[in-house]
C-alpha cells in the first residue's frame, strides 16, 4: 500500500505540498528539495531554544466522531498492576504509565468489548516496550537478531509458519509475551486476515532497522526518505490491521484492496504521524532527536512558524481528502448490495476517524508529551524547544 504527495517550491521559494492520487505512487514523494549543509547536530542547535507555536488542531477534527471506551478506568487499574510485574525498573514503569496505553487504546477503539479492548491495550503496550528495547540495543547485530527472532515467533504464533519449519524458541520473554495476543487474534481472524496482519507486522519490524540508521546518520533526511520510514515505524499498519478485530467485523478483500480503502488507510496513518510530530516535538528534542517532519521542514525553509503552518495546512488537506474518499468507498460498498458489508465498511470508516481524533485527544493530555501545561486559552500550544 503506497501513496504519493508531491513536494514543490512555492512562489516564494518555500516548500509546499500537493496531494496526488491514485495511491499507487511513491511514498510521500518530495521533489526539488532545497539543499542544505546542516548536519543533524547543527540542525538541533538551530532549533534549540526556539518558540514552537501550534494552533488548536481540534476544530479541524470537530466533525469526526470521538469517544472513550467505557472500560477505561478498569483497564487503567489493570495496566498499572501489570506494569509492576512485567517491568522491573520503576523508571520504565513510570515511562509506560505516563504514556497511559489504556487511555490510548480507549480513545482509538472506544466501542470495543472488554475482551477486545484488553487485547488491543496489550498490543499497544507490547509495541511500546518492544520498540524501546530494540532502540536501546547498542549492537546492530543483536538488534537485527532480535528482529528476526520476533518475526519468526509472531509468524508461528499466528499459525502462519510452514509445517516443516522448526518451532521458534525465543530466548527473550518480551518476544514470548506476544503469544497471548496472538492467541486472541487466531480465535477471531481467519487465514486471510492473519496473513494481511502479518504483512503489516513484518513491514513495521523491518522499518525499525531503517529508523535506527536514520537516527545514527549525521545528515538530515529528505521528506521522501523520512516519510517512507515514518509511516511504517509508527506501527500504525499493524494497529489499523486490527480494526476488524476491534469491531468484530470482516471486510472482503475487494474492499481492502480498493484504491479508496488504501487511500483512507494511508491518510489515517499520515494524519496520525503529523499530529504526533507536532505535539511530540519538544519531547523528541529533549531526547536529542530531530528525526521529525517539522524539523525537516524547518531545515528546508529556515522558519519554524512556516514549518508548522505547512504541517497544519497539509493536515487540513488530508482531512478533506479522507472525507471525500470515505464517500466514494461507502458508495462502492452500497453498490454491492450486501447489507453486512455496508455496515462493516461504515464502522471501519468511522473507526479510522476515531483513531485520529482519539490520538489527538490522548496526545494533548498524556504526560508522555507534557504539553497540557502549555495549552493557551485559545487552544494553541506555546512552548520553547
Amino acid at each position: 500500500m503506497t501513496y504519493s504527495v508531491t513536494h514543490t517550491k512555492g512562489p516564494s521559494s518555500t516548500p509546499s505540498y500537493t496531494i496526488t492520487l491514485p495511491t499507487k505512487g511513491g511514498l510521500l514523494s518530495t521533489r526539488n528539495d532545497v539543499s542544505h549543509k546542516d548536519t543533524t547536530q547543527s540542525l538541533f542547535h538551530r532549533l534549540k531554544g526556539q518558540q514552537l507555536v501550534i494552533p488548536d488542531l481540534r476544530p479541524m477534527f470537530s466533525h469526526w466522531s470521538s469517544g472513550t471506551n467505557e472500560h477505561y478506568m478498569r483497564m487503567k487499574e489493570s495496566v498499572d498492576k501489570k506494569l509492576s510485574l512485567i517491568l522491573p525498573s520503576e523508571k520504565h514503569q513510570k515511562a509506560v504509565s505516563d504514556a497511559d496505553p489504556a487511555l490510548l487504546a480507549a480513545k482509538w477503539w472506544p466501542t470495543s468489548s472488554w475482551e477486545r479492548y484488553q487485547t488491543m491495550t496489550d498490543l499497544v503496550i507490547w509495541f511500546g516496550i518492544w520498540d524501546d528495547y530494540v532502540e536501546k540495543l547498542a549492537c546492530p547485530l543483536a538488534a537485527q537478531d532480535f528482529r528476526v527472532a520476533t518475526k519468526k515467533f509472531v509468524t508461528q504464533s499466528l499459525g502462519l509458519a510452514r509445517r516443516t519449519e522448526a518451532p521458534a524458541v525465543p530466548v527473550h520473554p518480551l518476544i514470548q509475551s506476544f503469544k497471548g495476543i496472538a492467541d486472541e487474534v487466531c480465535k477471531a481472524f481467519d487465514l486471510e486476515q492473519r496473513e494481511q496482519l502479518l504483512k503489516h507486522f513484518d513491514q513495521y519490524i523491518d522499518a525499525t532497522e531503517l529508523e535506527a540508521e536514520f537516527e545514527k546518520a549525521e545528515t538530515v533526511p529528505g521528506l521522501d526518505q523520512y516519510w517512507e520510514v515514518r509511516t511504517l515505524t509508527s506501527g500504525m499498519g499493524t494497529l489499523l490491521g486490527m480494526s476488524e478485530f476491534a469491531l468484530q467485523v470482516k471486510l472482503p478483500m475487494h474492499i481492502i484492496t480498493s484504491p479508496a480503502y488504501e487511500t483512507l488507510w494511508a491518510v489515517t496513518i499520515v494524519i496520525n504521524s503529523i499530529v504526533n510530530d507536532l505535539i511530540s516535538f519538544k519531547k523528541e528534542m529533549a531526547a536529542g532527536s530531530v528525526l521529525s517532519s517539522v524539523a525537516i521542514l524547518f531545515h528546508q525553509s529556515g522558519d519554524l512558524d512556516l514549518a508548522v503552518k505547512l504541517s497544519v495546512e497539509y493536515l487540513q488537506q488530508l482531512v478533506d481528502l479522507y472525507d471525500t474518499t470515505a464517500e466514494v468507498l461507502l458508495q462502492e460498498a452500497a453498490a454491492g448490495q450486501d447489507a453486512e458489508v455496508q455496515q462493516a465498511v461504515s464502522e471501519v470508516v468511522d473507526l479510522f476517524r476515531m483513531v485520529n481524533t482519539g490520538n489527538l485527544e490522548w496526545s494533548l493530555g498524556a504526560k508522555r508529551y507534557g504539553v497540557s501545561e502549555f495549552i493557551q486559552e485559545d487552544g494553541s500550544i506555546e512552548l520553547y524547544l
